[in-house]
């Protein structure tokens, strides 16, 4: 039977020949995680172990945890070597070294969210089956959008992804804070990704209009804007200024940041970790993808993206600094880490991509650090929220009050430690373009961030102990194996930072083409 080509008149030789699934074997591997998951959890009865049997949270604890770590080393072993980007679906998904990098990070995220998650969960009694699906699938949604070559794929990916987060943040469904924190994440996430929508459409009918063949993907419409950059429409400006408005939307960026404390404050806490490093993570690597390079300057949004990145910084440093709750501060200070962020896709040079591929994985392993520590000291019953909650509680637990120390200096970005390096190779690539203004404004609200990034080191060290009488849970494996990971990812990574960023480069002539 002939095909509808053929009934066309079309010829069988533009049919799609790069179907290449082995570049999404990371991808396949996550999925298939999430679905045996869930499967594993109806089957074993995920609500609790039954007498004689072994506890089911462990098997589907295990399983997630597994598939980030195959997924994760695949990409070294084998996509890493792979020569020069290759795309499959005829430029859908693309499979070179910068997509590969931030997948590396995001999956990196996920297996210590999950592994934070496991006491949090057998605490409250709850199932971990749904909850670990809900991250493995939100991963995939991730690695799937820093793949993304072509403006459907971006937008699938993004759906994959807010669904499961939006389900994460209210997974405390008796809890009204938990309820709130999901539907403001759903209302929000919805209408910027209405806004991001509405941007593709605008710039599609300017690629069907100018460039001649109407087409989503995204390396044709960014050299049909930069052929035309002396005479681009205004609708095609508005469409890149609207596609731009929806990823600041899920960088954090002011002032598209107010949902981000609410959201935090409200969702349980192991999770909030994983939204706050993945979820950044991925937008920042989409901002590169998709703006990198002049066409911010192309398309005369460089001078909207110094003011968003200056406010940014100013309002995340200095509203960080009034917060009586930990969550809410760390917040704040993921909204001030989004601004260091855009400065350095705004710089737009190699060594400022670079830098900022190496910011994503600092702030990785310092914020799950920062939040392994609040799943230790969290009670029965009671979380770790605010800084009265820790005080005292670094001399009864010296070791885990040092790695509240790390997290803390490395975030601030003291040396030798990896936070350091990351904010000097994005200041300095800055500079080396021109924006000396705004790494000025950068160095002064990164000082700021020591005033309250202290505040929790002086609280459990510095102050007196209140409710001794609430003995501290015994330390669970999984949360010090995970605060032992981030402890020496934040000093190794920090030591080695050199030959690390020679490492990037590559991944930065990857994108660059």
């Amino acid at each position: 039977m002939p095909s509808p080509r053929a009934l066309r008149g079309e010829g069988t030789e533009a049919m799609p020949t790069d179907l290449h699934f082995s570049l999404m074997i990371p991808e396949l591997v996550v999925l298939g995680s999430a679905v045996l998951v869930l499967l594993l959890d109806a089957v074993l009865h995920g609500g609790g172990p039954r007498p004689g049997e072994e506890d089911p949270r462990d098997t589907t604890l295990a399983l997630s945890v597994v598939g980030c770590v195959v997924a994760a080393a695949w990409i070294p072993a084998v996509l890493w070597n792979i020569e020069g980007p290759r795309s499959s679906f005829t430029g859908l998904f693309v499979a070179d070294r910068f997509s590969l990098f931030f997948k590396l990070v995001v999956l990196v995220g996920a297996a210590l969210s999950l592994l934070l998650s496991d006491s949090w969960l057998r605490r409250r009694r709850l199932s971990s089956g749904a909850a670990h699906a809900l991250v493995l699938f939100a991963t995939s949604g991730m690695m799937y959008m820093v793949s993304a070559g072509d403006m459907v794929t971006l937008f699938l990916g993004l759906e994959v992804m807010s669904i499961p987060v939006y389900c994460l943040a209210a997974l405390l469904r008796w809890e009204d804070r938990s309820v709130e924190a999901g539907v403001k994440y759903l209302v929000l996430g919805a209408f910027a990704t209405a806004i991001m929508l509405f941007g593709f459409a605008l710039l599609y009918g300017y690629q069907g209009l100018v460039g001649g063949v109407a087409t989503t993907q995204l390396e044709p419409l960014q050299t049909t804007l930069m052929a035309n950059a002396e005479a681009l429409p205004l609708y095609a400006r508005a469409g890149g200024l609207l596609v731009l408005i929806g990823l600041l939307f899920k960088i954090s960026a002011a002032p598209f940041h107010m949902w981000t404390p609410d959201v935090y404050e409200g969702a349980p806490l192991p999770f909030v970790a994983f939204m706050s490093v993945a979820v950044k993570a991925t937008a920042a690597a989409v901002l590169l993808r998709v703006f990198g390079g002049p066409l911010l300057a192309v398309l005369g949004l460089d001078g909207m993206l110094w003011v968003v990145a200056a406010f940014t910084m100013v309002v995340g440093n200095f509203m960080a600094l009034v917060q009586d709750n930990v969550k809410r501060m760390l917040a704040y200070s993921s909204i001030a880490h989004g601004g260091y962020i855009l400065v350095g896709v705004l710089a737009g040079s190699a060594e400022a991509q670079a830098g900022v591929l190496y910011y994503a994985l600092a702030y990785t392993v310092g914020n799950v650090a920062a939040f392994a520590v609040l799943v230790y000291l969290s009670r029965q019953g009671h979380e770790a929220e605010r800084f009265s909650d820790l005080q005292g509680l670094g001399a009864r637990h010296p070791l885990v009050g040092g790695v509240m120390v790390l997290a803390m200096l490395s975030l601030t970005g003291i040396p030798p430690l990896v936070g350091f390096f990351g904010k000097f190779v994005i200041f300095k690539a800055a500079v080396a373009q021109g924006y000396v203004g705004l790494t000025i404004l950068a160095l002064l609200t990164s000082a700021v961030s020591f005033a309250y990034y202290l505040r929790p080191v002086i609280a459990l060290f510095m102050r007196p102990t209140v409710g001794c009488e609430v003995a501290v849970i015994p330390v669970n494996r999984r949360v010090a194996l995970c605060m032992g990971l981030t402890s020496l990812a934040i000093c190794a990574l920090g030591v080695f930072s050199e030959s690390y960023l020679g490492w990037l480069s590559s991944a930065v002539l990857a994108l660059a083409g």
